[in-house]
């Protein structure tokens, strides 16, 4: 049985030592998972993606030119050959300055189109009166694109957020298997110790020869602790490895982690940060800012459905020029074209009730805000709770290792001086190893629940 553990152990290790060692530190681990890990990276194009989508209804007050030419020859007549261009500029709304050029020369062009031999300059504008006026369709895609970049920047950083999350748990669940590794260790190594000891002194008769068998035991159910938290600390690392990029690339590489600091020097980082954690009374999670940004879309869209209710008046007014004198046209206040349209459906059935539903949008959005408020709120209002919990298990728990180690020592003495059993001995080290790892879980617990209460921050400030 002690063969085959050591033969376990001695596998382990030898793994362990082929694999490339990095020192890591939870900064470290989160530094790198921030800049390499594809689920961040994919993260970060999210962001730039609402960007990119907010430049591109910009582009909708571009300028655009228009142009068309036509020309009809037949049995050697010119019937016509007509020339347009036209560059028109977006405003605020449904408004457009124009600049254009007309030319229509031919035997058979309609009168009212036909130009001078130099064209027909213009100068105008269009515009709506009613519908469009106060927003219309290109000036709603600009105002939601700013808040898109608002709601992308919050999809990103919820994201990140929760990837930044699980990965300090994991990060934590195997700095908790390290120390239950160095525990486990060091009792195994006291208990060879006092086997050797054992053996010494059945050797000349001082004690009985039943203390080694007992000895022995001890050794080996402390090796199978061991071999359990050797497993549980494999399983971690292999996912430590699956957040920990060391480049975009660096996908097959597993590799073997060497902690810098420990449990308790974290513990000890959790218990100043917290205090600062808890002076904070403002709720910056992304998911806020989520739904907050697509608050304000649904608002916009509700706005452009209760525009698109007026009927619809469009006026066009273009400046006309007539007259070419040193290769310049002269334009005339007298000679100019205009026209208007008006169009609206009877009923108003598809606008209307385009409004209603936005409406509706508009406060589901909002309930679900005030959910999402009020569930954090909450659950940070627990944390707060169980830190104080935590804290008074805590003291009861070190208070609790602290006896244990006067009674080993106790019983210790005793039992190098014949007044005692190895039977009590083992039991008191036992117990003592119980409270340690007691101990160390509660610790853990602690740093888990100041991270939980980070990711309910929302602020990203992953740092210990």
């Amino acid at each position: 049985m002690r063969f085959a553990a050591l033969i376990c152990i001695l596998f382990f290790t030898g793994w362990l030592n082929s694999q490339e060692k990095i020192n890591l530190s939870y900064d470290l681990f989160i530094s790198k998972i921030i800049t390499n890990n594809p689920t961040a990276l994919r993260a970060n194009n999210i962001g730039i993606y609402g960007k990119l989508k907010y430049k591109a209804a910009l582009g909708n007050y571009d300028p655009f030119v228009s142009g068309n030419f036509e020309n009809k020859y037949l049995s050697s007549k010119n019937y016509y050959q007509i020339v347009g261009a036209e560059l028109k500029q977006p405003l605020f709304t449904s408004q457009y300055f124009k600049l254009g050029y007309e030319y229509a020369q031919g035997n058979f062009v309609n009168p009212e189109n036909a130009t001078s031999n130099f064209g027909l300059p213009f100068l105008g504008f269009e515009m709506s009166l009613l519908q469009g006026l106060v927003i219309d369709k290109r000036r709603a895609e600009v105002l939601k694109s700013k808040n898109y970049k608002l709601l992308y920047d919050a999809e990103k950083n919820n994201l990140i957020n929760g990837l930044l999350f699980e990965a300090s748990l994991s990060y934590f669940d195997w700095l908790y298997t390290n120390k239950q590794l160095a525990l486990n260790s060091y009792f195994i190594e006291l208990a060879t110790k006092r086997l050797n000891g054992i053996i010494e002194l059945v050797n000349v008769g001082e004690r009985p020869s039943v203390d080694t068998t007992e000895a022995a035991i001890l050794i080996q159910n402390r090796e199978l602790d061991l071999q359990s938290a050797q497993i549980d600390n494999l399983k971690l690392t292999a996912n430590l490895n699956n957040y920990f990029w060391q480049s975009f690339n660096d996908a097959t590489s597993k590799n073997n982690f060497e902690n810098i600091d420990s449990l308790d020097a974290y513990y000890d980082f959790a218990k100043k940060l917290i205090l600062n954690l808890f002076s904070v009374d403002s709720i910056t999670n992304p998911i806020i800012s989520f739904y907050k940004a697509k608050g304000s879309i649904l608002g916009i869209e509700k706005k452009l459905m209760r525009e698109m209710i007026k009927p619809r008046l469009d006026v066009n007014y273009n400046v006309l020029s007539n007259n070419y004198t040193n290769n310049n046209f002269i334009f005339n206040s007298n000679n100019y074209k205009w026209g208007a349209n008006i169009s609206f459906p009877l009923f108003f059935r598809n606008p209307t009730n385009n409004y209603k539903m936005a409406n509706i949008d508009l406060q589901n959005n909002s309930l679900e805000l005030k959910l999402k408020q009020n569930e954090i709120a909450l659950k940070k209002d627990q944390i707060k709770k169980s830190i104080s919990v935590l804290s008074q298990q805590l003291k009861n728990a070190t208070k609790s290792v602290t006896y244990n180690k006067l009674l080993v020592d106790a019983e210790r003495l005793k039992f190098d001086n014949g007044e005692s059993s190895l039977f009590l001995l083992n039991t008191r080290e036992n117990k003592l190893l119980e409270t340690e790892l007691k101990l160390a879980e509660y610790k853990l617990k602690f740093i888990k629940t100041v991270v939980n209460f980070i990711y309910l921050n929302g602020d990203l400030n992953y740092k210990l």
